[in-house]
């Protein structure tokens, strides 16, 4: 078994743990009344419906396992943040605005999941409201923070093929709905996206599945769409236990399949990654702080910065500031999906880029 294979394989299984997913149970039945190729696809944009509408979903029973609820073919992972959890949260990223200072201008974006956009309305209380979540981080936020409003772009396009059915993450279709909600905020114009080449990965079985191993999941596997930049761009990574002779890299994992599918965005997750574009369509530098969401987002930043650093909290061990002050960055975005946000392990290691 190759290296790459094998570090797509150990940061997988750190994935499943770090977004909270647990052990699966016995299944409880709760009702209430009321392609394994690669596939070039031409410059087209997806707009693939494979989410229900509340009808179609009304008379599906849902099966519990754990904080996994399935309906039907499609499973989802239940919501359990409250105020108080994300209050360190809303802190952590405020401290490092502060510590940033004026010069470095800092975004926040919190991701919502699939499950507050496909629980039907007859389950809703089974899960709490990520929304509620997500405007109570932003309020709290420092005011040098600008916060980036994902949820009300994905929630346009909730029917269409922007999370995954048998895995906690999102498509990069749903990421990239996320990117042009950025754009809107940092200002500039986002790229269509019917410039770009689509790649299709089949037979994709993700972390929803390998918890519950729901046959109905099984029969209904996920495809992972990926878009190549039209642009040269240099990629870069850094590998644990040996920052110090970065390795050339690339966008995208073009080998990667089956349970491991959704590491075909930047090779899995690593310390540090660097992407150089010498043509980019202005000169700013940003640093992302991110986890597994933040993969399939980072992609859609190379047309637009001159140089984007990837962090990955869960692995580096420099100190931000240091990193910003080094490279000359003018922007820093945080990206987090909600259950990130309302998990203290995860925001541990962001707090842990203040040094």
């Amino acid at each position: 078994m190759s290296k790459n294979i094998r570090k797509i394989i150990a940061v997988t299984l750190v994935a499943i743990s770090v977004t909270s997913l647990v052990a699966c149970g016995n299944k409880e039945k709760v009702e209430k009344t009321g392609q394994s190729n690669k596939i070039a696809d031409s410059k087209k944009e997806d707009t693939k419906n494979t989410s229900k509408d509340d009808s179609q979903k009304g008379d599906e029973i849902a099966e519990k396992s754990g904080s996994i609820v399935t309906l039907g073919d499609m499973a989802l992972e239940i919501f359990g943040g409250s105020k108080e959890e994300s209050e360190k949260y809303i802190n952590t990223i405020s401290k490092h605005a502060k510590n940033l200072g004026n010069d470095v201008q800092v975004y926040n974006m919190v991701v919502p999941t699939h499950v507050e956009f496909a629980l039907p309305s007859k389950y809703k209380d089974m899960s709490n409201s990520e929304k509620e979540s997500i405007d109570n981080i932003y309020k709290g936020m420092d005011k040098n923070v600008k916060t980036i409003d994902a949820y009300s772009e994905l929630e346009k396009h909730k029917d269409e093929y922007i999370y995954f059915n048998t895995d906690h993450h999102w498509t990069s279709l749903g990421a990239y709905y996320a990117y042009t909600a950025f754009a809107k905020e940092a200002g500039f114009t986002p790229i269509n996206l019917k410039e770009y080449e689509k790649f299709t990965v089949g037979g994709f079985l993700g972390t929803l599945y390998t918890q519950t191993k729901d046959n109905k999941l099984k029969n209904n596997p996920d495809t992972v769409d990926y878009y190549k930049i039209p642009y040269d761009y240099q990629v870069y990574r850094y590998e644990e236990n040996d920052m110090d002779n970065p390795l050339k890299s690339s966008l995208y994992a073009d080998y990667a399949e089956g349970v491991n599918a959704y590491s075909v965005f930047l090779h899995g997750d690593f310390p540090e990654i660097k992407i150089e574009n010498k043509n980019a369509k202005s000169d700013k530098k940003i640093v992302v702080v991110k986890e597994s969401y933040g993969n399939a987002f980072v992609p859609f930043l190379v047309p637009d910065y001159k140089e984007v650093i990837v962090i990955d909290s869960r692995y580096y061990d420099g100190s931000l500031n240091q990193l910003v002050k080094d490279n000359g960055i003018n922007q820093v975005l945080f990206i987090n999906n909600v259950f990130a946000a309302n998990t203290e392990t995860l925001i541990n290691t962001i707090d842990g880029l203040n040094k």
